[in-house]
């Protein structure tokens, strides 16, 4: 009876230890306005215990989700796909996108992810290839692109047979990769 007491009290003890947490709860709200200017379309909010993603479609077709949580750090993170990125984007297209999208997002009055401070990072850092790592004041912030696992790469074509009676030498050229769909991932990543 005694041991299954302090059983209880341990499980108690460690339930209230977890919740413990430095990003308070009831600061983890929709991050985007839940007034958005004409053209841009609210397609999701989901929230989970300590997370919420959210995602518009803007007027040019571009798709864009923020993800906000935390517990111990704060941690957001900007997706934007559409508009030709793939999996063969060079940097500084990705980079002039981010550029172009981060400053027309609507974001809430109780936001905490903000795209400015993304913005001034990528402005003020320095790298020349992606994934990049740049610095965010007291944070970390990384750029990356990503596949989009939403969307299936186009199949491969097989090599064509050679025909009969043709001579072959070694092996056919394989065809390039192709490009697939990706996603442009800024993220925000700071201890509280």
């Amino acid at each position: 009876m005694i041991r299954t007491l302090g059983v209880l009290l341990v499980l108690v003890a460690w339930s209230a230890k977890a919740d413990e947490c430095a990003l308070d709860a009831k600061s983890i709200v929709p991050q985007f306005s839940s007034k958005l200017p004409k053209g841009m379309k609210l397609l999701s909010t989901r929230k989970e215990k300590r997370k919420v993603r959210q995602a518009v479609k803007l007027a040019d077709g571009l798709e864009v989700s923020v993800e906000f949580g935390g517990c111990e750090r704060v941690q957001y993170t900007f997706g934007i796909k559409g508009g030709g990125l793939n999996t063969k984007t060079v940097g500084a297209e990705a980079v002039a996108v981010a550029k172009r999208v981060l400053p027309t997002l609507v974001m809430s009055k109780d936001a905490m992810a903000e795209p400015g401070v993304l913005l001034t990072a990528i402005e003020e850092g320095s790298f020349t290839s992606l994934p990049a790592t740049i610095s965010c004041g007291n944070a970390t912030c990384r750029i990356e692109l990503v596949p989009d696992a939403s969307k299936k790469k186009p199949a491969k074509k097989p090599a064509p047979k050679p025909k009969k009676g043709e001579k072959t030498e070694g092996e056919p050229p394989k065809p390039d990769e192709p490009e697939g769909p990706a996603i442009l991932q800024l993220s925000y990543d700071a201890v509280i």
